[in-house]
């Protein structure tokens, strides 16, 4: 593999040739400035998204600063209500950015009337031209380019970064093979400076036929002490996944009316998990199956099959628990390419395995337990400080010596023996001693906490418990 070759704006990364013996295309490591500037006004209408002050060093700070001014101009204001009325936010920001141009025109890459096919959808009934020229409005009146150029050696370093780890990845070689290479195709990694820990799988279709552009995004969450953002080996299978979202999304849009059901009753078997991870429906749950399954097929066939199991059980952890079964089906794709000679004639078959899976899932698949109710009462304010147990009353059998109680130590009642179930294991007695005038609040379960589960293995949704005692006579 060629060592990268870096400039100053963008860096340039050569990956080795495809199956075909065809050189992949450069993949450019790069700063966006319109993703910049959308995601410092994103932050400004305080899509919580983009606060995660874990990715706020000088940079950010500098952001919040410089862009002050901005906090009550038109397209804040406008941005606040597309989130709303829209559900703009997360990858659709992106998604827009990436099909801009450079300052001071943001001109957009293609045409965005009618919706361009890689945009996200959330901007169909937006009018995209007013809402630019908007954005090019906030770029004057804050000064973005004076920003944007008192960066510049911040952006070049990071740029450098970002380059030199995915010069150790072996994906884009794959993918070309895999799916069969998109001619001419461009592949441009944006580092998303203030994205915080997300990444975003965009890209650029252009309908006149111009080469496509591959434009994932990586967010930055851990900086040196110079504010210089790092990548760490742990991010080359988040690469594999962003980029193989601008290869699968269209497929999956192109082949929705078949796919839906099997989507929305995969995204039914996991709703509270997969709202949990920003995937809303059935169709976002599809595009993550896709790409999950993949992923697990790309780290498979180029770092060994054991690096391929260890990827089943994370996209596992990540409640996406049919990916490996529908990795497994993408070997017959890999097969039989005679059969197959592109991915989307063999997606009838992936349709049937899916069809598979939902209807296992469906059998699989309890309701999650309820708390039926508590003693002292949730929310109860004159408690008596005698109390010497809380009782938990479920809707059915629980597992035993299974619990989560999640608070700050502070906030959560001394307990002074060993919790029990009753036979039936529905009702949970905790022994705990009480101080007056106290307020507890604490949970049980959490999103990475969740040892109360039923007896077939079904976690308990979150519950908060607040109560407060009465004042010592």
């Amino acid at each position: 593999m060629p060592k990268p070759v870096l400039s100053s704006l963008p860096a340039l990364l050569l990956l080795g040739a495809t199956a075909a013996s065809q050189e992949a295309t450069p993949i450019q490591a790069a700063v966006h400035e319109p993703l910049e500037l959308l995601c410092i006004a994103a932050r400004l209408a305080g899509f919580e998204e983009y606060q995660q002050h874990r990715s706020d060093p000088a940079y950010g700070r500098a952001a919040a600063a410089h862009f002050a001014s901005g906090a009550e101009h038109a397209l804040v204001q406008q941005l606040k209500q597309l989130r709303d009325k829209h559900g703009i936010a997360y990858d659709a920001v992106a998604s827009l950015a990436v099909h801009l141009g450079p300052l001071p025109e943001l001109a957009p890459r293609t045409p965005l009337q009618p919706l361009p096919a890689m945009l996200d959808a959330r901007w169909r009934d937006v009018d995209r031209a007013a809402f630019v020229a908007t954005l090019r409005e906030f770029a004057v009146a804050t000064k973005a380019a004076e920003f944007f150029a008192a960066h510049r050696e911040l952006y070049r370093k990071a740029e450098a970064r970002l380059a030199a780890r995915l010069g150790e990845s072996k994906a884009r070689p794959w993918f070309d093979a895999f799916f069969g290479g998109r001619a001419g195709a461009g592949c441009t990694v944006h580092v998303g400076l203030l994205c915080g820990g997300h990444n975003y799988g965009v890209s650029v279709q252009h309908a006149d036929g111009t080469p496509d552009e591959l434009r994932p995004v990586f967010g930055c969450w851990r900086f040196d002490r110079d504010g210089v953002p790092e990548f760490g080996k742990e991010m080359l299978p988040l690469f594999v996944h962003e980029l193989c979202h601008s290869y699968t999304n269209p497929i999956v849009e192109r082949h929705l009316d078949r796919l839906h059901e099997a989507g929305e009753r995969l995204f039914a078997a996991k709703a509270t998990a997969m709202r949990r991870q920003a995937y809303g429906n059935g169709r976002t749950v599809l595009c993550e199956t896709f790409v999950r399954a993949c992923v697990i097929r790309c780290v498979a066939d180029t770092e060994g099959e054991a690096a391929g199991r260890k990827q089943i059980a994370a996209e596992r952890r990540d409640h996406f628990v049919w990916a490996g079964e529908l990795a497994e089906v993408l070997r017959e794709f890999q097969a039989d390419r005679t059969k197959y000679p592109t991915f989307d004639a063999f997606v009838p078959r992936i349709a049937e395995a899916l069809d598979a899976i939902a209807a296992k899932l469906d059998v699989a698949v309890a309701p999650a337990p309820k708390l039926v109710s508590a003693t002292p009462a949730l929310g109860a304010e004159d408690v008596d400080p005698a109390t010497t147990q809380l009782v938990f009353t479920f809707d059915r059998p629980m597992r035993d010596q299974s619990w989560s109680v999640v608070g700050a130590q502070d906030d959560t009642p001394k307990v002074t023996g060993s919790p029990s179930y009753d036979a039936e294991r529905k009702v949970l007695v905790v022994p705990v001693a009480l101080e007056p005038g106290r307020s507890y609040r604490f949970a049980l379960n959490s999103a990475d906490k969740q040892g109360f589960v039923s007896a077939d293995g079904v976690p308990l949704a979150p519950v908060a418990v607040t109560f407060r005692t009465r004042p010592k006579s």
